[in-house]
């Protein structure tokens, strides 16, 4: 009798496990893609999965005669690129030709990966002012990376530290150049953390996995693209969805 009400209470608990996985599933949906949910709020997806479609390597307007993006500090305070044992690019998006300087990114089982060298950044080809951002990324335990919002031209703009050992102090969930974290806060090495990043006005507000680790004002950029660093191997991305705040 014993082993019969176990055997239950192991189908009972496996239900409620299938259950919840599904009820996750339907709620945050598939990687690189939009939920209904989403879609009714107005949720746009800035990488497909596939392809680096609504991107640029080289940081910089097309057609314009802005100057070639520099690999060097991008804001006060933040450390020079310098690469790290990158992995070899593997699939055409990631060996096709690039402009000189221009860093090279690849999408390898639906994730955004950078490979070879040099080191540097993906940037949106959209520029975007008030929204909400959200990305997951996985890295290292020392990879140093982050993401920037409001990049006018693509360089400069507000970037939203993931690197846990800054120079100057700008650690995980810090603004370099604008604000540090009032105390440490860590990502989940070689797992996949989230951000969600919130600009509106002057107002901006950064959520690491669930966690508000900065809550700012500052007005400094106003308007800008999107920067996805690659300063430090390994680092990858994927559901990097922009929700527009309209007022």
């Amino acid at each position: 009798m014993r082993c019969r009400n176990v055997s239950r209470e192991i189908e009972h608990w496996v239900r409620m496990l299938t259950l919840v996985l599904i009820t996750s599933w339907s709620v945050f949906g598939a990687d690189n893609l939009l939920t209904p949910q989403e879609k009714a709020q107005g949720w746009i997806l800035l990488f497909d999965g596939k392809s680096l479609n609504g991107w640029d390597s080289a940081g910089q307007p097309q057609n314009s005669g802005a100057a070639k993006q520099s690999t060097g500090p991008a804001q006060p305070g933040a450390a020079a690129a310098v690469g790290s044992n990158p992995r070899a690019c593997s699939t055409p998006l990631g060996l096709a030709p690039v402009p000189s300087g221009a860093s090279r990114w690849e999408v390898v089982d639906g994730l955004l990966v950078p490979c070879g060298e040099p080191a540097g950044y993906l940037t949106s080809k959209k520029d975007y002012k008030d929204f909400i951002l959200d990305v997951d990324f996985r890295t290292g335990e020392d990879t140093n990376s982050g993401v920037f919002i409001r990049s006018p031209g693509g360089t400069g703009g507000y970037e939203v530290q993931i690197w846990k050992a800054q120079p100057q102090g700008y650690n995980t969930g810090s603004i370099v150049g604008a604000a540090k974290t009032d105390e440490d806060y860590k990502f989940i090495p070689d797992q996949w953390n989230h951000y969600e990043i919130t600009a509106e006005g002057d107002h901006l507000v950064v959520v690491l996995n669930g966690t508000k680790t900065l809550d700012i004002h500052d007005s400094k950029y106003s308007n800008g693209r999107i920067r996805l660093q690659y300063q430090k191997f390994p680092i990858e991305f994927k559901n990097i969805k922009l929700k527009l705040v309209n007022h």
